[in-house]
């Protein structure tokens, strides 16, 4: 399970302009609420922002850009690329049925880091995103965040030459993390839905890096591979987006709550999409 904890009241100050929905709670108590709370559907209590991904049988026709609502809807059978602006939360264009929609989400606050050793890097995200599935029982989805490469020295954190990604390309372009949010998570079963913290999965992205550790590329015997997470928006990659892989799953409930710091690197290693 991630470790989740409360950020300090000075980090709230520039977190709480943020266009949230919440459920009824006081500004006192979204600052002094205690993380380990839980609702009782494994979520934390307090403000957040609520995402509903919508999963639909016919493809909408109207024009949903700038709706600013909460609701992205997606076909029920096929992918969709959700494309990812820097900003307050908000959903920019809601009609993902043609293929691609657009939401709006702040930097999750988070350096990037070398996985065998993280150093003195942030690894205690802003806020925190939980997930869960709803609707009729069946369905799934996976949720892959994609990007491009475009500093292939990852910032000075590799210890030799980078010789290559081995990473996944998605269907959208760019290439795919390491790790994803699974149908181990977002599979409907019967009974009561609880939430899953995906932090990591959705604001983050892992390289597997083949690298060269003396730089000399006539030996062999010394390449080694690395993982590197890079949160979205960093300088490194460019064009994030979720690829949403949709198989009958009717909703998918996504939760952000600001003032909620997760530690990303609680996931390190155990990787589902290499």
């Amino acid at each position: 399970m991630k470790r989740i904890k409360l950020l300090g009241a000075f980090a709230l100050c520039s977190l709480i302009s943020i266009s949230c929905e919440t459920e009824p709670v006081s500004t006192d108590s979204f600052i002094t609420a205690d993380v380990k709370s839980q609702t009782g559907n494994g979520a934390p209590s307090g403000a957040h922002y609520n995402l509903n991904i919508i999963g639909v049988s016919k493809d909408k026709t109207s024009d949903m850009d700038g709706s600013n609502g909460h609701v992205i809807f997606v076909p029920l059978e096929r992918k969709t690329k959700i494309e990812l602006q820097e900003g307050d939360f908000a959903v920019l264009d809601a009609n993902g049925t043609d293929g691609v929609a657009q939401f709006q989400l702040p930097a999750p606050g988070l350096d990037p880091y070398n996985v065998s050793d993280p150093g003195d890097a942030d690894v205690i995200s802003d806020y925190s995103v939980f997930v869960r599935p709803l609707g009729k029982p069946g369905g799934y989805a996976n949720i892959t965040t994609c990007a491009d490469l475009i500093d292939s020295d990852f910032g000075g954190l590799l210890s030799g030459k980078f010789l290559s990604a081995l990473n996944k390309s998605c269907d959208f372009g760019g290439l795919a993390s390491v790790e994803q949010v699974g149908q181990d998570i977002t599979m409907r079963t019967k009974g009561k839905s609880t939430f899953t913290n995906v932090t990591a999965e959705l604001t983050t992205i892992v390289f597997k890096v083949e690298v060269d550790e003396d730089g000399d590329l006539t030996t062999t015997d010394d390449v080694i591979i690395e993982y590197i997470r890079v949160p979205i928006f960093d300088d490194i990659i460019d064009n994030e987006y979720w690829q949403y892989d949709n198989h009958g799953l009717k909703i998918l409930q996504v939760r952000f709550y600001p003032g909620v710091g997760t530690d990303v690197t609680e996931g390190d290693m155990d990787w589902n999409n290499e």
